[in-house]
């Protein structure tokens, strides 16, 4: 009789605990929204009343039947917390998708005005140029400088062709200062306006992402409120069915846990099971919009200005190296001659002279060079003694080629890891890499968190990949619309897995090991030494039916 008592009056307490929950009971909130904490996360079940308490006094039936709902309540409870921390972690991607988009808004912003700025200064020095003319045209009534030394000179180059041929560079530089000072005007302009397109993008990407870390920062303290409640309700429910079935709350929990490990198992093996016939589609995650098209790149410096710098004659000596060529010494006291006369075609005949005395001398210095060409090949054992050293240089390359080869092959095996690699064929240094992590109890699950020691799901899988020369993105939706969809029945080692919500947003990545395990971070809410660590497949919750191979 104390006994029944002892069992009503537990079955009392319990309904007054269903009732104050069932009271406030609601759905978990839609993003951006702050979710009800408290009595939304305690068991949604239908928990017995007064009535049927008093009715199982005498009826162990209905007395299991109480205990069966207790225990439903408590499975119940914790699945409705796991839709709560889905909640919080589908936020925290879309921050830290914000976040990262933030970055490469700001990063494009940075250089868009330092590159506004090049395009200042090299529109200033064209723009101190244009002065420069301006001025000497002024100074020289409208005429340039230079076209006053080139029709003053009286030299050798003052040849009609050369004088017009500058007079036409002299134009085209001109004009081409004129249209390089309109360009840069213009090269300006566009980056002016470019970076102040960039800067509000990064506005706009500053305020995204702010809004992003609150709306995560608000799910994941309606989740912490509602984990602690979850705990508090759990322990009621479990020493209630402690009491209930007269044993201890401690194995009561465990019981409970082995109940929901198998309940995980079933709905993997269903996931395994039942694939669907193509990979379902997920939303996409936060990304950085599409920045516009940029100017063309700003000169390294502006042109010379060889309006004012090149008027003179002496760039163009060409002319008189033809003669040199021909090694016409002669002609060069008839060139110097012809300036005497003062008209120019006058010397003419003058110039028709040289090549006369010019074919008489050629013959004579021929045979005058002819016994220094014999004597040259009395210096030819001379050349012979040359080769006298080559064996010297022919000992120097024998002891270079020994050391060459040693150091080229140290490095050459560290890429050929890689190549198989980029076929997806290994991950082997990956998992390493992640068993390594998660066997270090330094390392810790931290939101957002991007290492070295702190790390969420998807940087941890970011950071893994990179040890085999493999670019994943960083955002777990990312890496999942990036890959190749395998299903899970076909997982091979090194494969990726992933979580998500009811409304098919992507929350968590795990590495697939092989018999049915993964290494992953999992949670802040663990103990520290499972924070990252190897579990079984079956806790990645809400699995995807289908994985990502790269």
């Amino acid at each position: 009789m104390a006994q029944r008592n002892v069992l009503v009056t537990a079955l009392c307490s319990l309904a007054m605990v269903a009732g104050t929950a069932l009271a406030g009971t609601a759905a978990v909130a839609a993003p951006h929204q702050p979710s009800a904490v408290g009595s939304s996360f305690v068991p949604a079940v239908r928990l017995p009343s007064a009535e049927e308490i008093e009715a199982a006094k005498s009826d162990p039936a209905q007395l299991d039947a109480v205990v069966q709902r207790v225990e439903q309540a408590i499975l119940e409870s914790s699945a409705r917390l796991g839709e709560a921390e889905a909640s919080a972690l589908v936020q925290q991607e879309a921050a830290t998708a914000a976040q990262e988009a933030l970055a490469v808004q700001t990063a494009a912003a940075e250089a868009a005005r330092q590159n506004a700025s090049k395009a200042e200064e090299y529109y200033n020095a064209v723009k101190e140029q244009v002065g420069e003319l301006a001025s000497d045209l002024y100074r020289n009534g409208g005429v340039n400088p230079a076209v006053n030394a080139l029709l003053t000179q009286n030299d050798e180059s003052n040849d009609v062709l050369y004088k017009t041929a500058t007079m036409t560079a002299l134009a085209s530089n001109r004009a081409d200062t004129l249209a390089s000072a309109t360009q840069a005007a213009q090269l300006w302009e566009q980056w002016r306006t470019y970076a102040s397109e960039v800067e509000q993008a990064a506005a706009d990407a500053a305020g995204v992402s702010e809004d992003a870390l609150a709306a995560a920062e608000r799910e994941r303290a309606d989740y912490e409120a509602a984990l602690t409640e979850q705990q508090e309700v759990r322990t009621r429910l479990v020493n209630q069915l402690a009491e209930l079935r007269a044993t201890t709350a401690a194995e009561e929990s465990a019981r409970m846990a082995q109940v929901e490990e198998e309940q995980r198992e079933a709905e993997l093996t269903e996931a395994m099971e039942v694939v669907p016939a193509a990979a379902p589609e997920a939303p996409a995650p936060v990304a950085a919009p599409e920045l516009p098209t940029p100017p063309p790149a700003v000169p390294a410096a502006a042109p010379s200005n060889t309006i004012v710098n090149r008027p003179t004659p002496q760039p163009v000596a060409e002319p008189a190296a033809e003669p040199a060529a021909q090694e016409a010494s002669a002609p060069r006291p008839a060139r110097s001659a012809a300036p005497a006369p003062a008209p120019t075609r006058a010397a003419a005949p003058t110039r028709s002279a040289a090549p006369a005395a010019a074919p008489t001398p050629k013959p004579t210095p021929r045979p005058t060079p002819a016994p220094t060409r014999t004597a040259a090949p009395a210096p030819t054992p001379t050349r012979t003694q040359a080769p006298a050293p080559a064996p010297t240089r022919t000992q120097a390359p024998a002891p270079a080629p020994a050391p060459a080869p040693k150091p080229k092959p140290k490095p050459a095996p560290k890429p050929e890891p890689v190549q198989p690699v980029a076929s997806g064929s290994s991950k082997e240094a990956a998992i390493s890499w992640a068993l390594n992590t998660a066997a270090d109890n330094s390392n810790t699950y931290v939101y957002g968190a991007n290492g070295p020691s702190q790390w969420d799901c998807s940087s941890f899988t970011q950071r893994a990949f990179a040890q085999s020369g493999i670019s994943l993105p960083r955002v777990s939706g990312s890496q999942y619309a990036a890959g190749t969809k395998v299903p899970l029945n076909q997982l091979r080692r090194g494969d990726l897995v992933f979580s998500a919500n009811s409304g098919g947003s992507i929350y968590h990545v795990a590495i697939y090991l092989g018999n049915g395990q993964v290494v992953h971070a999992r949670n802040p809410n663990v103990s520290k030494d499972q924070q990252i660590s190897v579990t079984s497949l079956a806790y990645v919750n809400n699995i995807v039916s289908y994985g990502v191979r790269y």
